[in-house]
């Protein structure tokens, strides 16, 4: 099977080749840049999903033959009075099918809140703040909080076991296809 993935990312496209294995899906991964227009930050439930989406129908597109687009966006939403951050990760097929899974979700400290508010990048936030580079290639935030026991591997690949899930062949009977 080939999946387009919008990304270059090691983390997310480690993560993508994991989760489909882990389903019994051999999947060869290629990376694709991620669409134009995408926000370095998504804010809002309903952002982080659509540009999701948007990134897995841009990689479909961009690849040839390929099975499925997988898009993976991490972004900011607001529960409970409380900032979280959350990787979304959404799964397009040829016939237009999607479906989409999150990870776990962490509160963002309050110290990096404002400026991940005002737009920026999180993880360049995190960089700046911690003083160690290409955090969102490496442990992610979620790795400096934890001292290494979760990592952003860890986000990225629940999230796309969660939208592959619907379309293990023992589930999709239970799914319509929209």
């Amino acid at each position: 099977m080939k999946v387009a993935a919008a990304t270059r990312n090691p983390n997310k496209l480690r993560a993508i080749r994991e989760a489909y294995r882990t389903f019994g899906f051999p999947a060869e991964v290629v990376p694709v840049d991620k669409p134009p227009g995408a926000p370095p930050q998504p804010i809002g439930l309903d952002t982080v999903a659509k540009w999701a989406l948007e990134r897995a129908r841009h990689a479909l597109a961009a690849v040839p033959g390929a099975d499925h687009g997988v898009g993976i966006e991490a972004g900011v939403v607001e529960v409970a009075g409380r900032h979280l951050d959350i990787t979304i990760a959404a799964i397009v097929d040829r016939e237009g099918y999607a479906t989409v899974g999150t990870s776990p979700a962490f509160q963002i400290p309050t110290a990096l809140l404002h400026d991940v508010l005002q737009g920026r990048e999180l993880g360049a936030i995190a960089e700046a703040h911690y003083k160690r580079p290409a955090v969102g290639y490496r442990e992610g935030i979620i790795g400096i909080l934890t001292r290494g026991v979760v990592k952003r591997i860890d986000l990225n690949y629940a999230a796309v076991l969660m939208a592959l899930t619907p379309r293990l062949p023992h589930n999709t009977p239970h799914y319509r296809k929209t």
